[in-house]
């Protein structure tokens, strides 16, 4: 299992361990995601007691976890983006057909 997927089961774990969740209530743990950790914590402090849990990740994994969630992030965000764009072409349309109204169409393939 990789580090990455390590961290993944990490936070599995602790989302339903509450005792585990007590023991990182300073590291804020319910701001969590599912599949990446904040960067804002003491790391090192939590790496560790994954290790002594039995998983294995580093900071790069950590890193590489959060750079993969702010990747779909973006990727949803510029999707939303496109819909939202389309959208308002179609409003522009209305307004200049005098409101008549225009067929269906699916705002994420144009």
């Amino acid at each position: 299992m990789s580090g990455q997927d390590q961290l993944v089961a990490f936070l599995e774990r602790v989302r339903t361990d509450d005792q585990l969740q007590q023991r990182l209530a300073e590291h804020r743990v319910e701001l969590w995601g599912d599949s990446h950790l904040p960067l804002d914590i003491d790391l090192d402090a939590v790496i560790a007691l994954a290790a002594d849990l039995g998983f294995g990740f580093d900071r790069a994994d950590v890193v590489a976890c959060q750079c993969r969630q702010l990747e779909r992030f973006s990727s949803f965000e510029m999707e939303n983006a496109v819909v939202a764009s389309r959208y308002l072409a179609r409003l522009q349309l209305q307004i200049e057909r005098g409101g008549r109204p225009e067929p269906p169409i699916n705002y994420y393939r144009g």
